[in-house]
């Protein structure tokens, strides 16, 4: 196991809101892997289908870990939802209010934390069938200096890994995340 390895399970130990940790074996992955693929094939979010490269990312490392979860877990403000046209990005999510203040001044369509950027809504109109919603890696600070890559699992996997975890899959106060690192 390497140093970078060990330094992520020492993160997990102490990050609030981290229940328990537990390593995945290769049929865990890929049983987890299988139930995103068949979530990416639904709609996401009720704007189209999707592809989760967070998880994809995490899974594909040397070292891969399920966390359990509570609601004392601190979330990154950060943006992990990107909204793409083909190869276009045509908005994301925003957590910051200003920044969103500024999105709504320039004309751009907000919709909650959604942003779509006006200059890029001809594209979305045009390639409709095109558009993807991309589940990224969620950039929680002492996981990132780690070089851990972190993601949210869609539901279906979320349930799933509960298992491992000892989790009851009805708690709706219990979440996971999926850590991977080399």
């Amino acid at each position: 196991m390497g140093n970078a390895c060990s330094r992520a399970e020492e993160v997990l130990a102490k990050l609030k809101g981290i229940l328990k940790v537990q390593r995945l074996e290769a049929p865990q992955r890929e049983a987890a892997l299988n139930l995103e693929r068949e979530a990416e094939e639904k709609v996401l979010m009720g704007l189209c289908k999707g592809i989760n490269v967070g998880l994809r990312e995490a899974v594909s490392r040397r070292n891969v870990f399920a966390c359990l979860t509570d609601e004392t877990m601190v979330w990154p403000r950060c943006s992990y939802i990107k909204l793409y046209c083909g190869d276009e990005l045509v908005g994301k999510d925003v957590y910051d209010e200003e920044e969103l203040k500024r999105s709504k001044e320039r004309g751009d369509i907000v919709a909650g934390n959604l942003v779509f950027y006006k200059e890029k809504l001809g594209i979305l109109k045009e390639r409709t069938t095109e558009m993807r919603v991309h589940m990224m890696p969620m950039e929680i600070a002492e996981l990132c200096a780690c070089g851990a890559v972190v993601a949210s699992p869609s539901p279906p996997a979320d349930n799933y890994l509960k298992g491992p975890l000892g989790a009851d899959p009805s708690d709706r106060r219990l979440g996971t995340i999926v850590v991977g690192v080399d």
